[in-house]
Protein backbone atom coordinates (compact mmCIF):
# COMPACT_ATOMS: atom_id res chain seq x y z
CA UNK A 1 0.00 0.00 0.00
CA UNK A 2 2.58 1.68 0.74
CA UNK A 3 4.27 1.75 -3.23
CA UNK A 4 0.32 3.06 -4.26
CA UNK A 5 0.42 5.96 -1.64
CA UNK A 6 3.69 6.78 -3.22
CA UNK A 7 2.55 6.15 -6.66
CA UNK A 8 -0.27 8.66 -6.15
CA UNK A 9 1.61 11.12 -4.79
CA UNK A 10 4.30 10.81 -7.91
CA UNK A 11 0.87 10.60 -10.02
CA UNK A 12 -0.24 13.91 -8.31
CA UNK A 13 3.64 15.81 -8.15
CA UNK A 14 3.76 14.87 -11.75
CA UNK A 15 0.18 16.77 -12.61
CA UNK A 16 1.00 19.39 -10.52
CA UNK A 17 4.22 19.89 -11.87
CA UNK A 18 3.41 19.42 -15.38
CA UNK A 19 0.95 22.51 -14.01
CA UNK A 20 3.38 24.70 -12.93
CA UNK A 21 5.64 24.50 -15.75
CA UNK A 22 2.59 25.39 -18.41
CA UNK A 23 1.64 28.20 -16.44
CA UNK A 24 5.54 29.11 -16.18
CA UNK A 25 6.20 28.64 -19.85
CA UNK A 26 3.06 30.53 -20.52
CA UNK A 27 4.56 33.45 -18.48
CA UNK A 28 7.69 33.18 -20.96
CA UNK A 29 5.92 33.34 -23.75
CA UNK A 30 4.79 36.41 -22.92
CA UNK A 31 7.38 38.10 -22.09
CA UNK A 32 8.92 36.78 -25.71
CA UNK A 33 5.96 38.09 -26.72
CA UNK A 34 5.77 41.29 -25.28
CA UNK A 35 9.82 41.43 -26.17
CA UNK A 36 8.96 41.08 -29.81
CA UNK A 37 6.33 43.46 -29.69
CA UNK A 38 8.48 46.24 -28.13
CA UNK A 39 11.33 45.45 -30.29
CA UNK A 40 8.66 46.20 -33.54
CA UNK A 41 7.64 49.15 -32.01
CA UNK A 42 11.29 50.11 -31.21
CA UNK A 43 12.03 49.50 -35.09
CA UNK A 44 9.36 51.33 -36.61
CA UNK A 45 9.64 54.47 -34.10
CA UNK A 46 13.22 53.92 -35.74
CA UNK A 47 12.17 53.72 -39.12
CA UNK A 48 9.46 56.95 -38.27
CA UNK A 49 12.50 59.29 -37.20
CA UNK A 50 14.55 58.07 -39.68
CA UNK A 51 11.57 58.96 -41.83
CA UNK A 52 11.62 62.41 -40.74
CA UNK A 53 14.80 63.13 -40.67
CA UNK A 54 14.82 62.37 -44.69
CA UNK A 55 11.83 65.20 -44.82
CA UNK A 56 13.03 67.77 -43.12
CA UNK A 57 16.43 67.86 -44.52
CA UNK A 58 14.95 67.37 -48.21
CA UNK A 59 12.75 70.52 -47.09
CA UNK A 60 15.42 72.12 -46.00
CA UNK A 61 17.32 71.52 -49.60
CA UNK A 62 14.08 72.79 -51.38
CA UNK A 63 13.95 76.18 -49.55
CA UNK A 64 17.33 76.76 -50.11
CA UNK A 65 17.18 76.32 -53.75
CA UNK A 66 13.84 77.90 -53.09
CA UNK A 67 16.01 80.82 -51.62
CA UNK A 68 18.47 81.11 -54.32
CA UNK A 69 16.30 81.19 -57.19
CA UNK A 70 14.19 84.13 -55.79
CA UNK A 71 17.53 85.85 -55.26
CA UNK A 72 18.01 85.62 -58.88
CA UNK A 73 14.97 86.50 -59.94
CA UNK A 74 15.31 89.48 -57.65
CA UNK A 75 18.55 90.48 -58.92
CA UNK A 76 17.38 89.76 -62.63
CA UNK A 77 14.24 92.01 -62.29
CA UNK A 78 16.57 94.58 -60.70
CA UNK A 79 18.88 94.44 -63.57
CA UNK A 80 16.09 94.45 -66.27
CA UNK A 81 14.59 97.57 -64.55
CA UNK A 82 18.11 98.87 -65.14
CA UNK A 83 18.13 98.25 -68.46
CA UNK A 84 14.89 98.89 -69.49
CA UNK A 85 13.48 101.93 -67.49
CA UNK A 86 16.16 103.88 -65.38
CA UNK A 87 19.16 104.20 -67.86
CA UNK A 88 18.08 106.60 -70.50
CA UNK A 89 18.66 105.43 -73.59
CA UNK A 90 21.73 107.06 -75.87
CA UNK A 91 19.38 107.00 -79.43
CA UNK A 92 16.31 106.80 -79.78
CA UNK A 93 17.10 104.90 -83.04
CA UNK A 94 18.89 101.97 -80.59
CA UNK A 95 16.78 98.54 -80.69
CA UNK A 96 16.49 96.49 -78.14
CA UNK A 97 17.33 93.13 -80.28
CA UNK A 98 16.16 89.68 -78.20
CA UNK A 99 16.98 88.20 -81.22
CA UNK A 100 20.11 86.83 -82.92
CA UNK A 101 21.59 88.81 -85.28
CA UNK A 102 20.45 86.28 -88.62
CA UNK A 103 16.87 86.26 -87.87
CA UNK A 104 16.34 90.31 -86.87
CA UNK A 105 18.40 90.50 -90.34
CA UNK A 106 15.99 88.65 -91.90
CA UNK A 107 12.78 90.14 -90.54
CA UNK A 108 14.11 93.66 -91.13
CA UNK A 109 15.00 92.65 -94.42
CA UNK A 110 11.36 90.84 -94.63
CA UNK A 111 9.04 93.95 -93.95
CA UNK A 112 11.50 95.94 -96.44
CA UNK A 113 10.34 93.27 -99.40
CA UNK A 114 6.34 93.51 -97.69
CA UNK A 115 6.15 97.24 -98.43
CA UNK A 116 7.37 97.16 -101.51
CA UNK A 117 5.13 94.56 -102.69
CA UNK A 118 2.53 96.41 -100.60
CA UNK A 119 2.77 99.72 -102.61
CA UNK A 120 0.73 100.32 -105.44
CA UNK A 121 1.80 102.60 -108.24
CA UNK A 122 -1.47 104.52 -109.87
CA UNK A 123 -1.48 107.08 -112.71
CA UNK A 124 -5.31 108.01 -111.50
CA UNK A 125 -5.79 111.87 -111.09
CA UNK A 126 -8.78 111.64 -109.15
CA UNK A 127 -9.62 109.51 -106.16
CA UNK A 128 -12.12 106.62 -107.21
CA UNK A 129 -15.97 107.05 -106.51
CA UNK A 130 -17.41 104.82 -104.00
CA UNK A 131 -20.81 104.74 -106.35
CA UNK A 132 -21.78 104.31 -109.74
CA UNK A 133 -24.12 107.04 -111.15
CA UNK A 134 -26.83 104.55 -112.08
CA UNK A 135 -29.12 102.28 -109.80
CA UNK A 136 -28.06 98.64 -110.13
CA UNK A 137 -28.86 95.60 -108.42
CA UNK A 138 -32.46 94.42 -106.44
CA UNK A 139 -33.47 97.70 -105.36
CA UNK A 140 -33.01 99.25 -109.07
CA UNK A 141 -36.31 101.18 -110.09
CA UNK A 142 -37.44 100.32 -112.79
CA UNK A 143 -38.59 103.46 -115.33
CA UNK A 144 -41.81 102.69 -117.39
CA UNK A 145 -40.99 104.57 -121.07
CA UNK A 146 -44.11 104.84 -122.56
CA UNK A 147 -43.64 105.16 -126.24
CA UNK A 148 -45.84 106.72 -128.47
CA UNK A 149 -46.32 105.52 -132.30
Amino acid sequence: MEYMYAAAWLGAGLVIGGIIARLITLKQFDKHKLQTELDESQAQLAQYRQDVSTHLETTNQLMTQLQDNYARIARHIADSKMQLVERPTDSVNQEINYLSGDTAAYIRQSLHQIDEKRRVYSAAEQQPRDYSGEASGLIKVKQNTKTTE
